[in-house]
């Protein structure tokens, strides 16, 4: 289903028991999204999804320490109920961002006869940032907000 470079990349899936347009609802309407998308001890504090190309992804997540940690960036396509693809090297409308991108995200939606398939390929440009994206928890944060 992707292209995954094993020294770059990160993929996760798992079946969840819902229709693919309840997990597009949690993406596109901030209550939901701060519900769901962060593990237990991360709390999103605001959320920004513009579900649409150029539109803007943004989420603020306050770790346990109390540090923010402020997401910007912008979808590149979005196909309802099925497909998201966005990255933080962009803002919205496309516009270039200063600093350097740290990741960029394929998430597809899978109908299936059980629910709904999310699988996520979450790209890197250096093996550095795939890995400083597994020391920040990668596995438990994704594995834990997809198992709720």
């Amino acid at each position: 289903m992707f292209d995954v470079n094993s020294a770059t990349d990160l993929t996760i899936e798992r079946l969840m028991k819902c229709r693919p347009e309840t997990i597009w609802r949690c993406w596109s309407e901030p209550e939901l999204f701060k519900q769901w998308f962060t593990p237990p001890g991360v709390e999103v504090i605001e959320a920004d999804n513009d579900l649409r190309s150029g539109g803007r992804a943004f989420n603020l997540m306050k770790l346990p320490d109390g540090t923010l940690m402020p997401n910007e960036g912008c979808f590149f396509l979005a196909e309802p109920h099925q497909r998201l693809v966005y990255g933080d090297g962009y803002g919205p409308c496309f516009r270039p961002k200063p600093d350097a991108a740290f990741m960029a995200v394929d998430l597809r939606l899978i109908t299936k006869d059980t629910g709904t398939l999310y699988a996520a390929h979450i790209m890197h440009a250096t093996e550095e940032q795939r890995q400083t994206h597994l020391d920040m928890g990668f596995d438990e944060g994704w594995g834990t907000t997809l198992a709720s």
